[in-house]
């Protein structure tokens, strides 16, 4: 934990040591100012339902705009601590866990100190993980810290006869569901599902089939409570993404061609493949060095973080796979055997053909994240339910970065048995001694070229000019990667062979130096790959505004209702204004509303056409009171004088524009019927339409109206995120036109009186009302929220009841006379040995073996 604890304050020492703020790209696009809203809002009026800031208003937890706002490290660090602290805190210590969680499974499986040890400070360090960070991928991050803790939990079920280890794994489970990002926890729970039918069908072999289908049956049942816990979150996100989100479109609603290729977007491509040995071979674009900036010439649009496995990982991998020279001593299961003799119930060795499981699984990992490039990814699109509904299959690289350290471990103890005998050791130094030999060579072909010239002609015979500049840039870089490999496992092969010759000392010493070289080792390079993408910047950033801002914010004071205003600072997504409590006409929003994506003309990144078009219908119903534009951009608006120009917290010249939209709340007389579907037709092309005296419905409208001529006042008597009440005074009946966003949940009442609250304008609230002076509540009240909530406590009951019912049980039966557990700490059979000491680094390896475990699934 120490050694875990200092890696962790070493890679993130400019954090920790400062009051800056954690650079992520997602984090200043999004992240800060959904989880300022969050924290702010609870502080103030409570947990948010609503977030009417960005693209016309979003339900928070259903959006998942919140992000891991439910997450309990989450909410702490937001009552804790600054937001902009928090953001970086919670993956600080999540990268810090990571690595205990690693170290834990591995111990369970019964493998050494000394390969856990490696291990976990692999898993710690491993760029595939630790670069999430520039990019600012903090779900992913999330998820992939749990990843080994539900290993290590689905290990410990097979280990002990209560519940505990089941109900830890529901509450993890939960945690995991609860990061939201959906995509990376399927991955996830099917990875886990698939070991532990591996380890059923291994226990049937000892236990018996009725015992195992049993245990496995636990596991699901299990799995099902930890997402009932979390159903507060994943039951209103589901129908919402399935639904309502833009996300639809992409998905189900689009053509299967059309669906294929975005689900396919973002896979790792060959070029990528070589980098997960050679990290300079793609290059990137976070900026944080030399050979990450401006280097990138693969197929994804960019690069901001990075794939790289370890090639030093992937070294000791191989070792697992070594065969045992024949009549050297002892076998595997026979030095299992003695292993099992001096563990504890709880900690026994791992499960027989485990490398295999994993190599399987890894593999299947890997071809899965290349996307079309192999059969694998498609085969599972059209198969495996949900498939479909994600994009990006390179997000499963995690899975065998798992598997390789994992395998990596088993390497080192099998490896450190075999360097006891001179045919041992022989085969265990070839192997880094070969790879150095093969880096030598990728050294000479990158420095003349040649390494390029024949990849690109087989894998990439179509590379754009603009790749090759960035391939030309890269490739120095990329020799000097080569050449640090080749010191790094040649390094490997000396340290090795220290160890069989005996120079490393005998027993503990020489286990603990063998193991603190080899961890060094796989440190050091996966450290250097993680620099160039760890940086902070300063929090003014993010929570001082920029002076168009201000006056922004200081217009919003004096006005008598919220202002709205559309931002084309980064083509449209700009989210800072909201960070200040400004409401946007555009905005990034990973799920916003469908409808109201079609209201404003935005197709996935584009711009939104009908605020870059001025559409004077659309901007009038939004509202727009103020137009943030980049004159340095794209040149000054015509005919139109700015209210003052300056420059933005990026530095670019930006001008804030007034611009005449109507009011965020009117009455009018009129409701036009249109068929389902024909809303947006009348708005954007109906000569006709006056957005200030009538609106569109797509249903029978409740009454007829007072006609045109209807004329009403607005107050704004209150207005919280997920409450507003208005003062409406009219000459007749008509509605309540409010330029929010509808969605279901919106109840409404007037004068005390339950009212409907309509879809007007295809994406737009309005309440009927009848005339004269009178009082409008909105109030934000979803069943299916309520019904959610209802379960997870539910199941959150269970599963701590039946945890503690049956822990408490076992701890009564072990006080008994006569039942108390081994000794984890019984004495060295061999302390005079002259290698390593086994349990220092060189384990069992039955988990390496081909027949049944000694001891597995005793205890």
């Amino acid at each position: 934990m120490v050694a875990y604890l200092l890696t962790t304050v070493i890679l993130f020492r400019d954090f920790i040591f400062s009051g800056d703020m954690l650079l992520g790209q997602d984090t200043l696009a999004l992240g800060y100012t959904a989880r300022l809203f969050f924290a702010e809002a609870l502080q103030s009026t409570g947990f948010p339902s609503w977030n009417p800031h960005i693209l016309g208003g979003t339900p928070f937890l259903e959006s998942l705009a919140g992000g891991d706002s439910l997450h309990p490290l989450s909410v702490a660090l937001f009552w804790l601590t600054e937001v902009h602290r928090a953001l970086g805190w919670k993956l600080v210590i999540h990268v810090f866990l990571s690595g205990i969680f690693m170290w834990g499974w591995l111990r369970m499986l019964g493998l050494s100190r000394g390969a856990s040890l490696v291990g976990g400070l692999g898993f710690l360090l491993s760029p595939w993980f630790v670069t999430l960070v520039f990019p600012g991928h903090d779900g992913k991050m999330f998820v992939t810290a749990m990843a080994p803790l539900l290993f290590w939990l689905s290990e410990w079920m097979w280990r002990r006869r209560d519940l505990v280890p089941a109900a830890l794994l529901a509450l993890s489970i939960a945690l995991v569901i609860l990061s939201t990002h959906f995509q990376m926890a399927y991955f996830l729970f099917g990875a886990v599902g698939l070991y532990m039918i591996f380890r059923t069908v291994g226990e049937a072999r000892t236990r018996g089939w009725s015992a195992s289908l049993a245990r496995f049956g636990t596991f699901l049942a299990f799995s099902v409570l930890g997402a009932g816990v979390s159903a507060i979150q994943l039951l209103p996100a589901y129908s919402y993404v399935t639904e309502d989100s833009r996300r639809a479109a992409t998905t189900i609603q689009a053509d299967p061609a059309e669906a294929r290729a975005y689900s396919t977007s973002w896979s790792l491509h060959p070029e990528e493949m070589a980098s997960l040995v050679v990290p300079e071979f793609i290059g990137g674009d976070a900026r944080g060095s030399a050979w990450t900036t401006d280097t990138y010439w693969g197929r994804n649009p960019f690069k901001l973080n990075h794939e790289y496995l370890g090639a030093l990982v992937l070294l000791l991998a191989l070792l697992a796979f070594l065969p045992f020279p024949r009549g050297t001593g002892r076998s595997p299961e026979e030095e299992g055997g003695e292993r099992a003799s001096r563990a504890p119930p709880e900690a026994g060795p791992g499960p027989a053909g485990l490398r295999w499981f994993l190599l399987a699984l890894g593999g299947t990992g890997l071809l899965f994240s290349l996307g079309d490039h192999t059969p694998v990814w498609r085969i599972m699109y059209e198969v495996i339910p949900g498939i479909s509904l994600f994009r990006a299959p390179s997000m499963a690289i995690f899975i065998p970065g798992l598997a390789a350290l994992g395998l990596a471990a088993m390497g080192i103890d099998r490896a450190a048995r075999m360097a006891a005998t001179p045919e041992g050791l022989r085969r265990v130094v070839t192997v880094p001694l070969v790879a150095t030999g093969l880096f030598v060579l990728g050294a000479i072909m990158a420095t003349t070229g040649g390494l390029f010239g024949v990849w690109t002609s087989i894998f990439d015979p179509g590379l754009d000019q603009d790749s090759w500049e960035a391939l030309q840039r890269v490739r120095p870089h990329v020799v000097t990667g080569f050449m640090v490999l080749v010191v790094l496992s040649a390094l490997v092969a000396g340290l090795w062979w220290a160890a069989g010759s005996g120079r490393l000392g005998g027993g503990v010493r020489g286990g603990i130096v063998l193991a603190t070289g080899l961890a060094l080792l796989v440190g050091a390079d996966l450290f250097r790959v993680n620099t160039p993408f760890l940086d902070t910047i300063d929090p003014a950033r993010v929570t001082v505004p920029d002076p168009n801002l201000r006056f922004l914010v200081e217009e919003q004071r004096a006005a008598a209702e919220p202002i709205r205003v559309f931002s084309m600072r980064r083509g449209g997504e700009d989210v800072e204004p909201a960070t200040f409590g400004l409401d946007l006409a555009g905005g990034h929003h990973p799920n916003d509303l469908l409808r109201y994506r079609e209201f404003i003309g935005m197709a996935g990144g584009g711009f939104p056409e009908h605020l870059v078009g001025f559409h004077p219908v659309i901007m009038d119903l939004l509202a727009i009171r103020y137009i943030l534009w980049p004159d340095e951009e794209y040149g000054a608006l015509e005919g139109v004088e700015a209210a003052r120009r300056g420059r933005g917290s990026d530095g670019r010249v930006q001008a804030v524009y007034p611009y005449p939209g109507g009011p965020r709340a009117r009455v009018v007389g009129q409701a036009i019927q249109v068929e389902p579907g024909e809303a947006m037709a009348v708005l954007l092309e109906d000569e006709a339409f006056d957005p200030r005296t009538q609106l569109v419905l797509e249903e029978a409208p409740p009454h007829e109206g007072g006609g045109p001529g209807v004329e009403g006042t607005v107050r704004w008597v209150e207005r919280t995120p997920d409450r507003l009440v208005l003062e409406v005074e009219s000459t007749g009946p008509g509605y309540l036109l409010l330029s929010e966003n509808y969605f279901p949940a919106w109840q409404a009442s007037v004068d005390g009186e339950e009212a409907p609250v309509l879809r007007a304008n295809h994406v737009q609230r309005a309440v009927p009302i009848s005339g004269g002076r009178q009082q409008v509540e909105m109030w934000y009240d979803s069943p299916e929220l309520a019904r959610s909530l209802r379960i997870s406590v539910f199941s959150l009951l269970l599963v701590t009841g039946a945890g503690l019912a049956s822990g408490l049980g076992l701890l009564r039966r072990r006080s008994e006379p006569g039942d108390a557990p081994e000794s984890p700490d019984a004495p060295d059979p061999d302390p005079d040995r002259t290698g390593p000491d086994p349990d220092v680094c060189g384990g069992t390896d039955t988990h390496g073996s081909d027949g049944p475990t000694p001891g597995a699934g005793k205890g």
